[in-house]
């Protein structure tokens, strides 16, 4: 296992991803693109909560799991297929707003670690952007 892969594990095991977590990650979120509040508007908190988590997992796990990335691309296919229209720099925002969040909860956040959920985070993200961003 890469360096990056046991700093970002152990970032992973001193945050909890749990509603506290969720609620300041979609309020962070919701507030950078009002496009997010909108879509969000009518999606029940609970369901949002488990969404979002189920979200981040996945995309973190297809860094090394070839059946999760799988899952990614069909999760960025629904996304297309609901209609959502999402472009790059959302996405973008969407992995901004994580990062903040991890910053906010984790005590030992720093450049490396950002550097490690960053590095993580990538392929997934990589396979959510050709799946689901609009040209």
């Amino acid at each position: 296992m890469e360096d990056y892969q046991d700093t970002f594990h152990e970032s992973y095991r001193r945050i909890d991803i749990d509603q506290e977590f969720l609620g300041f990650f979609l309020e962070d979120f919701c507030a950078s693109n009002p496009r997010f509040a909108e879509r969000f508007s009518e999606v029940d908190k609970a369901k949002q909560s488990k969404m979002l988590k189920a979200s981040i997992i996945l995309i973190f796990n297809s860094a090394d799991n070839p059946f999760i990335r799988n899952n990614v691309a069909m999760l960025g296919q629904n996304h297309k297929k609901l209609g959502l229209n999402i472009e790059q720099h959302e996405l973008d925002e969407w992995t901004e707003s994580l990062l903040r969040t991890v910053g906010k909860f984790d005590p030992y956040f720093d450049e490396n670690v950002e550097q490690a959920w960053r590095k993580t985070l990538e392929r997934g993200l990589n396979i959510m952007s050709d799946e689901c961003v609009v040209d």
